[in-house]
């Protein structure tokens, strides 16, 4: 009886349009699995119409589509600092830390900074865990933060942050350390002094720094400019 409904030229048409639904359910799954989570990470400020207070952009996450175009900083040129003002955590300082923590390392630390950020999961070795007491690289004291934030960890995910001021990387310092509940201690002494020394005694110098899509179309903007194609 079905073939009075279904000829074979009849059947291969259904099922033809049938794999034309199933493909656009496959691509609606594939753009809800990889695109939709990424731009809820793009903070998009309230326009006031949701009734609560406007949400700040967070600087230098621009979506899962484009991580890494940071927005542009002049060049700064900065004179030395007392000491006395960054060695020791106030207010100002861990304020200022919390703000440059989540724009710099909560992808890769995690919020709490127990290295569990998205950022963090394919790296080998995984980001520090900043609660826990053992296994620092360069100690868990103000010097040791510092020369890893300085430096970086060569063979890690850990790059360096010498792109930031020192006032900067010392407010990083004690809000990485106002994540752990453990005494970290006063450090090296010889350490410390040799920092302070640092600090009241040089001035720095921080570069301008542009988003890698604008350094990217200049460099391509170079290059034609330079190897011209012929007619």
């Amino acid at each position: 009886m079905i073939d009075q409904y279904f000829s074979p030229a009849e059947s291969r048409r259904l099922v033809s349009a049938l794999l034309v639904v199933l493909g656009f359910i496959a691509l609606l799954g594939v753009f809800g699995f990889l695109v939709v989570p990424g731009l809820r990470y793009q903070a998009v400020p309230d326009r006031g119409l949701g009734g609560g207070s406007p949400v700040q952009p967070v600087l230098g996450e621009t979506g899962w589509l484009d991580p890494t175009d940071y927005p542009p900083a002049r060049k700064q040129v900065i004179p030395p600092i007392d000491p006395k003002t960054v060695m020791t955590a106030t207010p100002a300082l861990l304020a200022r830390g919390k703000e440059l923590y989540s724009q710099e390392c909560i992808s890769c630390h995690g919020p709490g900074g127990k290295g569990d950020g998205p950022g963090g999961l394919a790296l080998n070795p995984r980001p520090r865990d900043f609660t826990a007491s053992q296994g620092w690289k360069n100690n868990s004291h103000i010097d040791g933060i510092y020369k890893t934030l300085q430096e970086g960890i060569p063979g890690s995910g850990m790059a360096s942050f010498s792109y930031l001021s020192r006032k900067d990387r010392m407010a990083l310092v004690h809000h990485v350390q106002s994540l752990g509940g453990f005494a970290h201690g006063g450090g090296d002494s010889a350490a410390t002094a040799a920092l302070e020394h640092l600090f009241a005694t040089s001035g720095e110098t921080i570069p301008n720094r542009i988003p890698v899509a604008a350094a990217v179309a200049i460099l391509c903007r170079e290059y034609a400019a330079a190897h011209p194609r012929k007619p």
